[in-house]
């Protein structure tokens, strides 16, 4: 049996948290970082500092949104390094349980555990509620193993993650930092600043106060579930007016002169964890009857998501502007759920208050398994070197040629080799035919990027309803991703000229020039919420767009998840035939391998 020896660290706000530990060997150091405290549960592998590996369980389970340990995303991204957990060093996870274990007193918890593994944090419960300096940004574990190796376990507070995977990777050397979310251990709302490798926590705002609880408190008044749908209340924004929900969106949620906010706890339940409402009677008075799933959506349905994400957008700013003001920085990095929101994003890029804005491609809580596998891989290094390097997307499994021609075969699927997929693809969706695109490594995080793809002309003004309907099967008022090779961005759309959207990650105005060019993209209000595709971050992908180009004259493609409504993203060459087959979908190029129907 293991002897298992537990090592607690707590490290104060104003403790650089990116070093610590010294004597750990510096080399062949494999950390695993995992997500699993919240919705899409996630594992990232790291080796010798370098982030070698991310994905989301659910992409390898197909049970969507899945929230549970992912136990297949582990072992598969440790088999792509060509080792097994036997081989783990260090586990990071993006929690820190002291935190909620110094708060009240649970003898329920704390007298008698359980099961006897419960002690690893009874008995520390027990003196964490009698300390008078809380614990704060990350808490250690060591378990002895037999014959002489380690593995530590290192709890990462859930909001340094965040800020990590925002910051680290970002091309700032100072930067404000501010998490926004629903909420994580105790906070909702976390101001910071980076610097060179260092992170410093200026001020942390506590749950129940939180603009995630109050947009997913919305989304699910609106028939839609929260914590997975919000996207659809952004969506259905476009087509509403916000006046008449305008006062009332104001109650729910009140800004103050010294840069908070408040929620109205009397119009809330959310934080009632045992109420299956996040609004109160009173709540739901305020807004009306609620929507049923099933329902169709009304005109005021679309209203109060309007006046809903107007009310996001006035409360991010007003946080952003106290930021501002504490930090004088003209460069910020984003993260947390709330700014999976891509319309306040295009904003804040375009009207500032800080001129040069920094959003990762995975914000939301999946993207903390990255966080808090670069705080604890920093934490182990030796030398106190930095770890500081641009992380791609695409961390997820691939799949060569070969493998793809044998499962062909299997099937009994005829399949044609291309000598050039981009420019057959550009062919196929310039003709009126909806692809989809398999290629490469898969890309980490919830939205398509080019290599798990379904693509189409954005220039059919019956394309989108017909995705919508035929191959996504989802509701009709949801808009599609224009792609676009990023030196021609600036002429579709009102873009800053030194911004970009590499990751899908803002929206942005279609030139009115452009407009009737590319109707299938463009959303209600006139915008897209595009991706800017260079030749360096993604060549293939790029080389499609610019086979379009030279068919068409157009340098953008429709882009949309490879996925029907309710799947995960496929993951492997099987995902995308049975999607394939079981979808409108017209054709499909699975690496170099055309398959139609």
């Amino acid at each position: 049996m293991p002897f298992i020896l537990t090592r607690t660290k707590s490290i104060p706000i104003s403790y650089d948290p990116l070093y610590g530990i010294q004597g750990i060997r510096d080399q062949d150091v494999i950390t695993v970082g995992i997500h699993n405290t919240g919705s899409t549960s996630s594992a990232c592998v790291m080796r010798d500092g370098k982030v070698e590996f991310a994905a989301a369980e659910e992409r390898f389970n197909r049970n969507k949104h899945w929230r549970y340990f992912p136990q297949l995303a582990m072992e598969r991204g440790l088999a792509m390094l060509g080792c097994s957990v036997n081989q783990l060093d260090r586990v990071a996870i993006a929690w820190n349980p002291a935190i909620n274990l110094a708060g009240r007193f649970r003898a329920g918890f704390s007298e008698w555990p359980a099961y006897p593994g419960a002690r690893l944090y009874s008995n520390a419960s027990q003196i964490l509620t009698a300390l008078h300096a809380k614990p704060s940004g990350g808490t250690e574990q060591r378990v002895e193993l037999e014959g002489g190796r380690s593995i530590t376990f290192d709890y990462v507070d859930h909001h340094l993650s965040h800020a990590a995977f925002s910051y680290l990777p970002s091309p700032f050397e100072e930067a404000a930092i501010l998490i926004v979310d629903g909420y994580g251990e105790r906070a909702s709302t976390v101001f910071g600043v980076g610097r060179g490798p260092t992170i410093d926590i200026l001020r942390r705002d506590n749950f129940p106060h939180s603009v995630g609880s109050f947009y997913s408190a919305v989304t699910q008044h609106l028939g839609f579930r929260p914590d997975q749908d919000e996207w659809k209340v952004m969506g259905a924004a476009a087509y509403g007016d916000p006046e008449p929900y305008r006062q009332a969106m104001k109650q729910l949620i009140s800004l103050h002169d010294d840069g908070h906010f408040r929620l109205d706890l009397n119009l809330f339940d959310h934080f009632d964890f045992d109420s299956p409402s996040l609004l109160s009677v009173e709540g739901k008075a305020l807004l009306g009857r609620s929507r049923v799933p099933e329902d169709e959506m009304e005109q005021r349905h679309f209203n109060i998501a309007a006046a809903a994400q107007e009310r996001v957008e006035e409360v991010m700013f007003h946080l952003l502007k106290w930021l501002k003001q504490r930090t004088g920085l003209d460069a910020i990095c984003l993260g947390g759920g709330v700014v999976m929101n891509s319309v306040f994003n295009g904003r804040t890029t375009l009207e500032g208050p800080f001129s040069r804005v920094h959003i990762p491609f995975a914000p939301d809580d999946s993207g903390n398994a990255i966080g808090a596998a670069l705080v604890s891989a920093q934490r182990a290094t030796a030398t106190g070197k930095t770890l500081r390097a641009p992380v791609s997307p695409y961390l997820g499994p691939e799949y060569t040629d070969a493998e793809i021609e044998d499962l062909l075969r299997r099937y009994q699927i005829a399949g044609e080799k291309q000598k050039n997929p981009a420019k057959t693809g550009a062919q196929l969706i310039a003709s009126g035919k909806t692809l989809g695109w398999f290629q490469g490594r898969m890309e980490f995080g919830q939205r398509a990027l080019g290599n798990r793809s379904i693509l189409a002309d954005p220039r059919d003004p019956g394309m989108r309803d017909k995705i919508n309907a035929s191959v996504k099967y989802r509701e009709q008022f949801r808009p599609f991703a224009p792609a676009v090779s990023e030196h021609s961005a600036h002429e579709y759309f009102e873009i800053p000229e030194t911004a970009g959207s590499p990751f899908m990650e803002r929206v942005f105005k279609v030139r009115t020039a452009k407009q009737a060019m590319i109707p299938a993209v463009v959303h209600a209000d006139g915008s897209g919420r595009l991706q800017t595709v260079n030749s360096t971050m993604n060549p293939l992908f790029h080389a499609l767009i610019e086979a379009f180009r030279a068919e068409t004259g157009v340098p953008v493609v429709l882009n949309t998840s490879f996925n029907t409504s309710g799947e995960p993203i496929v993951q492997s060459p099987e995902d995308a035939l049975r999607t394939f087959f079981t979808s409108g979908l017209n054709a499909l190029i699975l690496g170099n391998y055309l398959i139609e129907k």
